[in-house]
């Protein structure tokens, strides 16, 4: 069967035009936000059957955990000086929080205040198309195993900019998050250094009193590197603070428009056309830019029992209306979380049917995206996105995150790529 990827394509297009442009910027548990959600089930009704809109609440910046890190950093350098068992106990407290917030494995957000956002989704059959809601989940018969099902997630949310990604230094992002985590390590280190020279008696007097020179000299060697730590944590906790009252929502055309763009109109194509063994999940999450890809995790914990099910793939759709196609092999800015083998080698080999089109293996290691929960959950899963010859996402967070920068022979081959790799998931070939 020929498949129209043209049409396909500027379809997809029509959906990111209307989220990027007629609703424009849609700010994590924002109104717009809302809105992106709203518009994405009233598209699938006309075609996906269960649809629903499924409400949660969450944070709805990275700001607030990534200031409060910072806060830290910064308070345990100041006392090093006085304190260093108290400058200890806070570096400790902030290790596990940086560490849940920098590798994806906790949602630190919880913690902070909360807004509402939503995820929308629906569902595709095998077999059979139409929005009828009376239809059966699965379809079944003598001797027919029970469908497989491949989940499109796709986030509606977009960003708030910050200088941090300026694309004149966007480069440097990751090695202001090696710093970062040198400056957590750093000040946990010095602060037990101190600890252990100035005595265990001797721990709650300021540096300068010691009585073994030496023992003195580290520590206010040691006491002036927090120093120098602090300092960076305070610049970027400016900057953070300059985001939120400073900065504007982005239009977020490339990200994430265009993901969720291919996800309606792949799974609109579906619907007229059914895959034999497979039923496809268009799933629009919210509150992937909140720090921590809530509504994502919050789909996943709702569905969990049928995403369990034997055959679950998971596809994550993210950046992809400019620059080259990419399959993402790992994810997070420290301990990596790998995606499923199996699904990597199946998109290398489809990759490979485009010599032209240079799709190759890349890594996300400035944040994470929807497939961080799905993976840690247990779920065979791959993200796609593209980027720009230097490796690095084009106008990321940035306000020329416009539909104008969107390339439509981009959002074609990634829904050729897509559904090439959806249909050789319902042929078995992903094993």
């Amino acid at each position: 069967m020929t498949v129209d990827y043209r049409r396909i394509g500027a379809r997809a297009m029509e959906h990111v035009r209307h989220l990027a442009v007629d609703i424009g910027p849609r700010g994590s548990a924002t109104e717009g936000e809302r809105r992106g959600s709203e518009y994405a089930a009233a598209e699938m009704r006309r075609w996906a059957q269960g649809v629903s809109v499924e409400t949660f609440r969450c944070s709805w910046t990275y700001s607030h955990p990534w200031i409060v890190v910072g806060a830290l950093i910064v308070a345990s350098a100041i006392l090093l000086w006085f304190s260093p068992v108290a400058a200890l106990v806070v570096a400790a407290v902030n290790l596990p929080i940086y560490v849940l917030l920098a590798s994806g494995r906790g949602e630190v957000g919880r913690l902070f205040p909360k807004r509402q956002s939503q995820n929308a989704w629906g569902r595709v059959p095998a077999g059979a198309g139409g929005p009828e809601e009376t239809a059966p989940a699965a379809v079944t018969g003598a001797g027919r195993a029970k469908p497989r099902k491949v989940v499109l997630l796709a986030h509606v949310d977009s960003t708030r900019a910050a200088l941090l990604f300026k694309p004149s230094a966007l480069k440097s992002l990751r090695m202001n998050h090696m710093v970062n985590l040198a400056s957590v390590l750093g000040m946990f280190v010095l602060s037990a250094l101190v600890v252990v020279v100035t005595g265990l008696g001797a721990t709650c007097a300021p540096v300068s009193s010691g009585t073994c020179a030496a023992g003195t000299l580290i520590a206010r060697i040691a006491a002036g590197l927090g120093s120098v730590f602090a300092l960076i944590a305070l610049y970027g906790s400016a900057t953070l603070v300059h985001r939120e009252v400073a900065m504007p929502y982005v239009h977020g055309a490339n990200d994430n428009a265009s993901g969720v763009g291919l996800t309606l109109a792949i799974g609109e194509h579906y619907a007229a056309k059914p895959l034999a063994n497979t039923e496809v999940w268009c799933v629009a999450t919210g509150a992937e830019e909140s720090g921590y890809p809530a509504g994502a995790k919050r789909f996943i914990d709702r569905h969990r029992a049928e995403l369990r099910e034997e055959g679950t793939v998971v596809i994550v759709l993210d950046n992809l209306g400019t620059g080259e196609l990419r399959h993402l092999t790992a994810e997070g800015i420290i301990l990596p979380l790998a995606m499923d083998k199996g699904l990597l080698d199946l998109a290398r080999r489809q990759g490979r049917t485009h010599p032209d089109w240079s799709v190759r293996d890349s890594v996300c290691n400035l944040g994470y995206t929807d497939a961080t929960p799905a993976i840690l959950a247990g779920l065979r899963t791959i993200a796609l996105w593209a980027e720009g010859p230097d490796g690095l996402l084009i106008n990321y967070h940035w306000p020329t995150d416009t539909f104008e920068k969107v390339e439509p022979e981009t959002i074609e081959r990634a829904a050729t790529l897509i559904m090439e790799m959806i249909e050789a998931i319902d042929r078995g070939e992903d094993r």
